[in-house]
């Protein structure tokens, strides 16, 4: 019987975001914020097309209260990043021992992980006060993504030894229960190598990586998570944007209330969420330039997926359509208003100047 692999030297790192303000002036925030920088993707014998992050992210190391996650415990510090377009992701890192067995109770411990959340939204205030007014319109809201990734170093030049399909299956599901075939192959489908003793398993919840120097997968995979916190926050407001611009338009259109002041109120408040809206979708999938390097573009591409960041990108676009077209048929019937009033106006004038003449 083949004895378990052993993990000793691997890291499991929880990835928390937030949607923390509507933008951030980063080089004013590196001056606010003590032993920050602003760093990007690691050029290297992998990255040789340049691929990086545009602005590159202001990223911090603060002091944070160990928590206790089953029979690990995170490290006393934490790992902030700070993206332009108004995200904070902070990181909080467990070190890893014993075999791989253990990594699925602990994977399966850390869904939903009440503590480890309260502690990552603590420090991305704390943050984001020092940030102070770098940020428009700071406020930290009420959801976050989380996502874990185990890092683990190679054993054996083989990055699959001891970990077979059904083990990683249930780390990255999060189920002790022996899982069909069916589900440990879709489980492990999206499987990224760059070289033989490399390997990248993503799955929606969590992902595996075996890595000498796994920083720019990390980074990469980051990213994709804040990618899909601003997604969702961004597909909630646009619904409630809707909610707003179909009430108003069912309430004014029908009528001379198209002209009143609360309505070309409400008509400039839609333009102003379609306008903030297609600047953010913009910043969001702006921030990440991947030409060059297919390695790290497949392994977003797969973490996109997984996460079904697609989806929602599709759904926000939809919606960013609605929103321009419920504007564009309050716009034009102001317009056919006010022209139909001048009309009246100038018939108006016209029979008074005739009558006028008449006497």
């Amino acid at each position: 019987m083949t004895a378990p692999r052993p993990i000793d030297g691997g890291t499991c790192h929880v990835f928390h975001a937030f949607e923390a303000a509507r933008q951030v002036d980063l080089d004013v925030a590196a001056h606010r914020i003590r032993g920050s920088g602003r760093t990007g993707l690691a050029a290297g014998d992998r990255n040789t097309g340049g691929a990086d992050f545009e602005p590159k992210p202001l990223r911090v190391t603060v002091a944070a209260a160990p928590v206790r996650c089953g029979g690990a415990e995170t490290l006393p510090t934490a790992h902030v990043t700070v993206f332009d377009f108004g995200a904070i992701s902070v990181r909080l890192d467990l070190p890893l021992s014993g075999s791989v067995d253990c990594l699925v109770a602990l994977s399966r411990t850390l869904v939903g992980h009440a503590e480890l959340r309260s502690s990552a939204e603590r420090i991305a205030r704390e943050v984001l006060s020092a940030v102070g007014d770098a940020a428009l319109r700071p406020e930290i809201g009420g959801r976050s993504e989380d996502y874990s990734v185990f890092s683990l170093p190679p054993h054996a030049d083989d990055p699959r030894a001891g970990l077979p399909d059904a083990l990683l299956a249930k780390i990255l599901r999060a189920d002790e229960a022996e899982l069909s075939p069916e589900e440990v192959r879709d489980a492990v489908a999206a499987s990224i190598s760059y070289a033989t003793a490399d390997l990248a398993v993503v799955d929606w919840n969590c992902a595996v990586v075996v890595d000498r120097r796994p920083e720019d997968a990390l980074a990469v995979l980051e990213f994709a998570n804040v990618e899909l916190i601003e997604m969702r926050w961004l597909d909630d407001r646009l619904d409630r944007a809707l909610d707003e611009a179909y009430r108003t338009a069912g309430e004014s259109l029908r009528g001379p209330r198209i002209l009143a002041v609360q309505t070309i109120r409400h008509s400039r408040r839609i333009a102003e969420l379609q306008l903030d809206a297609a600047a953010l979708y913009e910043g969001v999938n702006n921030a990440l330039k991947l030409f060059g390097d297919q390695w790290l573009a497949r392994l977003h591409g797969a973490a996109t997926r997984r996460m079904h960041i697609e989806d929602y990108e599709r759904s926000v676009l939809r919606k960013i359509e609605a929103l321009d077209s419920v504007y564009a048929k309050l716009r034009d019937r102001q317009v056919q208003v006010r022209a139909e009033i001048l009309e009246w106006i100038i018939i108006a004038l016209i029979a008074v100047e005739i009558l006028l003449f008449l006497k």
